[in-house]
């Protein structure tokens, strides 16, 4: 389901939960959904996150080892070092003149690359090292943290992008009603007995969120508190969707 249409079933969903009728859009052929759905994180899988961590932990270790070559010398043979840095840098300039003279440019990516070779192949290789060493190390933070927050329990992990849609449709809900949300399993089945429960069953099929209903409602539940009922005090920053003391 494409994301267009999911925001369309979603605020189905919840304006007849709600009792509601529809809300105006800002983008009229491109609802919005009613509450945040995007994942607090992306990886599917321990493995798959494993998986990406090693290959970037990999890349800045290699960028930084490059960049270590070329940082100065504090040893006694300083004055050797430099002079290995000018022969290295005349030698690659060499080569990327002859490089250079063959390039034709046909697109903005060749365009890039040909002002590297037209600004001194050697410095600004080097400078492109180090930008990269910067970007990437800004993802392996990212997946630190996640790992940090996600992938170090000892026992198989929630699935925490259920536990994320139940807690901010709960939110929603206690918002806009000034009460919890309730949740049942009804007794001729494993399914919700409750308005909240078959709302929230919805919106993980319509999410593609293949997970128990009421495990996510119960750990939802668990985190409420009384600053999620009623109206945000800032209405500016209600507005905004912004919560004060969260």
């Amino acid at each position: 389901m494409v994301e267009k249409e999911q925001s369309e079933r979603l605020n189905e969903i919840v304006d007849r939960l709600l009792g509601r009728e529809s809300q105006p859009h800002i983008i009229p052929d491109w609802p919005s959904p009613p509450f945040d759905i995007s994942r607090p994180n992306i990886h599917d899988s321990k493995k798959e996150f494993l998986q990406e961590l090693a290959v970037v932990e990999s890349i800045v270790n290699n960028l930084v080892d490059v960049t270590s070559h070329f940082r100065e010398s504090n040893s006694d043979d300083t004055a050797d070092y430099d002079d290995m840095h000018r022969r290295l840098n005349i030698a690659i300039e060499v080569a990327a003149i002859q490089k250079n003279r063959k390039m034709t440019v046909s697109t903005p990516s060749d365009l890039a690359i040909k002002n590297i070779y037209d600004t001194g192949f050697f410095l600004s290789s080097l400078r492109v090292v180090t930008e990269m060493t910067f970007v990437y190390g800004h993802r392996l933070n990212d997946l630190r943290d996640q790992e940090r927050q996600f992938w170090t329990v000892k026992n198989r992990p929630p699935n925490y992008y259920a536990r994320t849609i139940a807690l901010r449709f709960a939110r929603l809900y206690a918002r806009e009603t000034g009460k919890f949300p309730t949740f049942g399993t009804s007794r001729e089945g494993n399914f919700p007995s409750t308005d909240s429960g078959r709302a929230l069953e919805e919106i993980f099929k319509v999410l593609e969120i293949k997970a128990s209903v009421p495990n996510a409602a119960k750990w939802a539940l668990g985190q409420l508190t009384d600053d999620d009922l009623g109206q945000p005090k800032n209405a500016l920053l209600g507005l905004a969707g912004i919560r004060l003391g969260r």
